[in-house]
């Protein structure tokens, strides 16, 4: 029951503010009291300019008296029951659906938001925001300074083939010509200790050091590039089929990772939500403000993926052909790593920034780190864990107070001069190669 009160809350966090749509234009005193009341008992089921559980409720005053409003907002149910044929044709218009009664607002409060219902206008459409970050970034990327270097090789042996041609050639003519090569140029004082090098050394024992410096120099360099870049995918970003922003969600709004990613703390795995979870809110949040009254493009998208069509008449709403949202994977570790969620949310309790960056800041999610072995093994020696507030490092909390004065015990050394317990990840067997590598 308190995982379902809390559910409930959540979700009406959400309503008051997701579909509670704000006014075009500034509210008077008597409006303004009244959108406070609407919010907090109203905008659960109902928006403005578009249909939730009820219906909406712009220019409600004028296809319903005041009259009759008090009176249906007060206890609809009695106003159903004396025989009033609006109540009972509304009642029948929405499914059926009980609306609460309301007898605990006095007259005023209930003109106050029918106040609200008159001040009311849709807000301006709001212009829709290109990111700078993914928008296209011209000549220079990832890959233009292989190409580069590429080309100034290419183009050093096409220079060296050309000066050797040139220099056959200007050999061939004096020989045509019949002039000497110590005619030709009169050697300088470092070409004359150059040209005594070359006949003091062994041309084979100089190819073999050229050679071998320039196959040092490109292992440094296969090796720093196999090290740092094969399998690294830090900063990785693809596109996804539906452009969900954490920004919006974990970030604007607050939504709890768990809300979604539900087995992080149970699991190895830190679940995708299905489009279900999608739809708790999104059955409502359409976004028509934005969109001239045309639901998101990106919405649309997930109700595609649902079969569900708004429009329908209630108990038709869903087709018979859902699918799954095919979203890509970011973060990948290989088949050789073992990682459990798990263990590190609940066990440790590390946030999902600590590996995964500012996730509430990102439009696009993209990874954060390097997800590198010396990576891991950085954190765990010099992250501390909590053994004295952590149930699940109880039995270890015990062995170390209970060791606290044998300086021959193994546990002693977890504490510091000050009497404090400190271990780390790796003090606690975490560096154990069997740890990942099983």
């Amino acid at each position: 029951m308190q995982v379902k009160s809390l559910l409930v809350a959540f979700l009406l966090f959400l309503s008051l503010n997701l579909f509670a749509q704000p006014s075009g234009k500034p509210l008077s005193v008597e409006g303004a009291k009244g959108e406070s009341l609407f919010k907090l008992n109203c905008a659960s089921c109902h928006a403005m300019n578009v249909k939730l559980v009820g219906p909406a409720l712009q220019d409600v005053h004028q296809r319903r008296s005041e009259e009759w409003l008090l009176k249906w907002i007060k206890n609809n149910e009695k106003l159903r029951a004396s025989g009033d044929k609006d109540a009972i044709a509304v009642y029948n218009e929405n499914g059926k659906a009980a609306m609460n009664v309301f007898e605990n607002l006095s007259d005023d409060q209930i003109k106050s938001i029918i106040t609200y219902f008159k001040d009311w206008t849709p807000a301006a459409k709001v212009a829709v925001v290109v990111d700078p970050a993914a928008a296209d970034q011209g000549f220079f990327s990832d890959n233009t300074l292989y190409i580069l270097l590429f080309l100034i090789v290419i183009l050093t042996v096409v220079l060296l083939i050309l000066r050797r041609t040139k220099n056959q050639l200007q050999t061939t003519l004096n020989d045509v010509e019949g002039i000497t090569e110590t005619e030709v140029t009169e050697p300088t004082a470092s070409q004359s200790k150059l040209a005594a090098f070359k006949k003091k050394s062994n041309p084979t024992i100089v190819k073999l050091l050229v050679g071998t410096v320039i196959a040092l120099c490109l292992a440094v360099y296969g090796y720093n590039f196999g090290a740092t870049e094969i399998a690294v995918q830090q900063g990785y970003a693809p596109e996804q089929p539906i452009k969900f922003s954490h920004k919006i969600h974990a970030g604007d709004y607050k939504m709890d990772c768990k809300y979604c990613h539900t087995t992080v703390e149970k699991s190895k795995q830190a679940s995708v939500p299905s489009v279900n979870t999608c739809m708790n809110c999104h059955k409502g949040v359409q976004l028509r403000e934005r969109y001239d009254g045309e639901i998101s493009p990106e919405i649309k998208k997930i109700y595609a993926a649902m079969d569900y069509d708004p429009d329908k008449p209630n108990g038709q709403q869903f087709g018979p052909n859902p699918k799954p949202i095919k979203w890509i994977r970011v973060h990948n570790l290989p088949d050789h790593a073992f990682f459990n969620h798990s263990m590190h949310v609940k066990g440790v309790g590390l946030t999902c920034q600590t590996c995964h960056g500012p996730v509430q800041a990102m439009p696009v999610i993209q990874q954060y780190a390097t997800l590198q072995m010396g990576w891991c093994i950085n954190c765990h020696r010099e992250r501390n864990i909590d053994v004295e507030n952590n149930p699940y490092y109880e039995k270890l909390h015990e062995k170390i107070k209970a060791d606290k004065n044998n300086k021959n015990s193994n546990y002693s050394k977890y504490y510091t001069k000050d009497g404090k317990i400190n271990v780390t990840a790796a003090q606690n067997g975490a560096l154990e190669c069997s740890k990942c590598h099983y």
